[in-house]
Parts: C-alpha cells; sequence; structure tokens
C-alpha cells in the first residue's frame, strides 16, 4: 500500500463559530434526534376536530345549512388553535430541554468548548460522536452531554457548513484521531 493510500484527510482547522440559536433551533434537533415521533403532528387537525363534529351532527340532525356551516368554521378554528397551542408547547419544551441564546463554541484539537445561552458546552475528544446535518444546520451529538447545534450563521455559507462537517465526520470515524493532546 502506498503512503496517499493510507493517509487521511486532516482534522479541520481551529476555529471559532459565534452564532444565535432560538426553539426552532432546537426543535429542529428534536426532530433530528427523534424522528419517528413527528408523524402525530399530522393528526392534530382530526384530534381536534372530530369529537366536536360528532357531537354537533348529532344534536343539528335536521338542523338548516347555515347552521352546519357555522359549526365548521367554529370547529375548524378551535381545531386550528388547539394545534397551534400543542405545537408551541412542544417548541418551549425543546427550547427548555436544549440550551438555546447567543453562542460562542471554540473548535480545537478535535473539541468544541464554549457557551450556549450562559451554558457550558464541552464536548471533548470521544468516541461515540455522532455527526448529522440538514438544510440549516450541523448538530454535533456525543453521548450524555448537551448537543451542539451549529446553525447556517456560524458559517460563512452553506458550502463550509457541508466542507466542515465532511471533515468533522471523516476525521471521527478514525479510530484515535479526536484523542489527541493539548
Amino acid at each position: 500500500m502506498t503512503d496517499a493510500a493510507e493517509s487521511f484527510p486532516s482534522m479541520p482547522a481551529p476555529r471559532r463559530f459565534v452564532f444565535t440559536t432560538g426553539a426552532a433551533d432546537a426543535l429542529a434537533l428534536e426532530a433530528v434526534l427523534k424522528p419517528a415521533d413527528r408523524s402525530w403532528r399530522s393528526l392534530l387537525g382530526y384530534a381536534f376536530a372530530l369529537p366536536p363534529l360528532i357531537v354537533v351532527s348529532w344534536f343539528t340532525r335536521n338542523a338548516d345549512w347555515p347552521v352546519w356551516f357555522a359549526s365548521f368554521g367554529l370547529i375548524g378554528l378551535v381545531a386550528w388553535q388547539g394545534a397551534r397551542f400543542v405545537l408551541k408547547a412542544e417548541k418551549a419544551r425543546a427550547a427548555r430541554q436544549h440550551p438555546i441564546g447567543a453562542g460562542q463554541v471554540d473548535f480545537t484539537n478535535g473539541r468544541f468548548e464554549g457557551a450556549i445561552g450562559g451554558v457550558a458546552i464541552a464536548i471533548p475528544a470521544v468516541e461515540g460522536v455522532r455527526v448529522e446535518m440538514d438544510a440549516g444546520h450541523l448538530y454535533i451529538l456525543a453521548d450524555n452531554r448537551p448537543a451542539l447545534v451549529l446553525p447556517l450563521s456560524a458559517f460563512a455559507g452553506r458550502a463550509d457548513l457541508i466542507a466542515f462537517a465532511a471533515s468533522f465526520k471523516e476525521a471521527s470515524r478514525r479510530p484515535g484521531s479526536l484523542s489527541a493532546s493539548d
């Protein structure tokens, strides 16, 4: 085997990420962590609308059309507001569970250290670091530590986000590559 075939891509260069995350970023992280749990949201409208519709149809068996239209309109409004309330509560729960706010995180020697919204983030070079990405975020997930959400605004652009994610993901796969000494 040649030296070129044995060489690995190097660790991404040290850098500082300055950004602000919000409840929407925490909710996006929740979608990455538990993708199967999100299908219930499509049923919210039915969950709020069907029981009242059944009651209204039972009470208005001989009613005229204006009563039906008013009933459907009112029930639709209640269902829409109920779904909005449940989704807002879920967003607030995600924001409480993951650090949000102004953040500054330094990446050096394969480690992420800094703070987000006053919560210290320290992801040392360990096995089990998982790198996930979506259209506007890079997620660094480590066992038993707060997850790090780096929004697109922390990078020079989408290409920079993709390049950093690819090089970090490749470096984290190599045995012993993230355990560089300080």
